[in-house]
């Protein structure tokens, strides 16, 4: 447990250093998801850089232990090794943000799947549900 929030701590400092740097991301990279393209509706308008979220899908959102887990499943559907950063959302009973997990996968392989079972960063009593907040596909590391 300790080695898994520690590794999540590490990857999101990297990616916050990275986000630091001089290189500008392409517009529209750090994608913002609804709560309908979470459950896996999508509309033929998306825009193509949407996709980043469309290849993450919240598996299971479980709040019956101390630190909320959020299950997700990442498929690379590009022809490219693919670097990942994704954040859920974690909102309590009433809807309110009250917490997020973070994903980071340096290198995936094209159609490779990852299902990892991430922990929250804030305890949160009662029913949760889970959603796709941001999801960044970059080249790999």
């Amino acid at each position: 447990m300790k080695r898994t929030i520690t590794g999540v701590l590490l990857a999101a400092m990297a990616l916050t250093l990275t986000a630091c740097s001089e290189e500008k991301p392409p517009a529209g990279s750090d994608v913002i998801q609804t709560s309908a393209a979470a459950t896996g509706s999508a509309t033929a308008s998306a825009a193509p850089d949407m996709d980043a979220a469309a290849d993450v899908q919240v598996m299971k959102c479980d709040s019956n232990s101390y630190t909320p887990k959020v299950t997700i499943e990442v498929t690379n559907s590009t022809g490219e090794d693919a670097r990942y950063a994704v954040t859920i959302a974690i909102k309590d009973a009433t809807g309110k943000e009250s917490g997020e997990a973070l994903f980071a996968k340096n290198r995936m392989t094209p159609g490779q799947k990852v299902t990892e079972e991430i922990p929250g960063d804030t305890p949160v009593k009662g029913k949760i549900s889970c959603e796709v907040a941001r999801a960044k596909r970059l080249p790999p590391k």
